[in-house]
């Protein structure tokens, strides 16, 4: 993959739709919005792409996973206001994952993804919405394959994330997928949008953040 200028992404993004069927116009689309970059990013994409190209319905969905209690709050309030600025209706829950993790005996991450998913869904349902969006990327695709080839995944699992797949009577679309992680960091510092850094990134306790 190359690098795509800030002023080229949502054009990218765009035609890898179009290539892919990943929407059509009018489709209802949640948005699943950490706070970070990349999901930052995804929602102005998608958000301009819904605007001036072709007509979207956005729903920003957050997940306050309960980790960090503080630092959670401060994410979750930055998140509802991207989404009050853009004039898009704001979901949000609150779990409490580390009880989660306890009560199922799973690690960090598996936990914290089991219950993001299944909010996720139950947002679509009650908002009837076709897609859920999420804001994986090129360097997310890399650890993934890197990860599965760990585990000693076969063929089927070194493919590693789908732009697209089917999931409970909803897709789940990853449009950032043939894009950087640098690329998404440049677009919003180009376009001065405001985004948060999850400190758990930042430790490699996680076996996907040491890789």
């Amino acid at each position: 993959m190359e690098t795509t200028k800030p002023t080229g992404v949502v054009q990218e993004v765009l035609a890898l739709a179009r290539e892919h069927s990943l929407w059509s116009p009018g489709d209802r689309i949640v948005v699943a919005v950490s706070g970070g970059p990349d999901s930052v990013a995804l929602l102005h994409i998608l958000h301009e792409i819904s605007v001036i190209h072709m007509p979207l319905q956005l729903v920003c969905a957050h997940v306050h996973h309960g980790f960090r209690p503080e630092e959670s709050d401060a994410e979750a309030e930055e998140v509802h206001n991207i989404a009050r600025k853009l004039k898009l209706p704001f979901e949000m829950i609150r779990v409490d994952a580390p009880a989660y993790m306890k009560e199922s005996g799973k690690g960090p991450q598996e936990a914290a993804r089991e219950l993001r998913y299944s909010f996720l869904h139950d947002t679509a349902t009650k908002w009837e919405a076709q897609h859920i969006a999420m804001a994986h990327h090129g360097d997310d695709q890399a650890e993934t394959v890197l990860l599965h080839l760990l585990r000693g995944s076969g063929p089927a699992g070194l493919a590693g994330m789908r732009l697209a797949r089917n999931e409970k009577n909803v897709q789940l679309i990853r449009p950032l997928l043939r894009m950087y992680k640098a690329d998404l960091i440049a677009y919003c510092n180009f376009y001065g949008l405001s985004y948060v850094t999850d400190s758990t990134n930042l430790s490699s306790k996680y076996r996907r953040n040491a890789i």
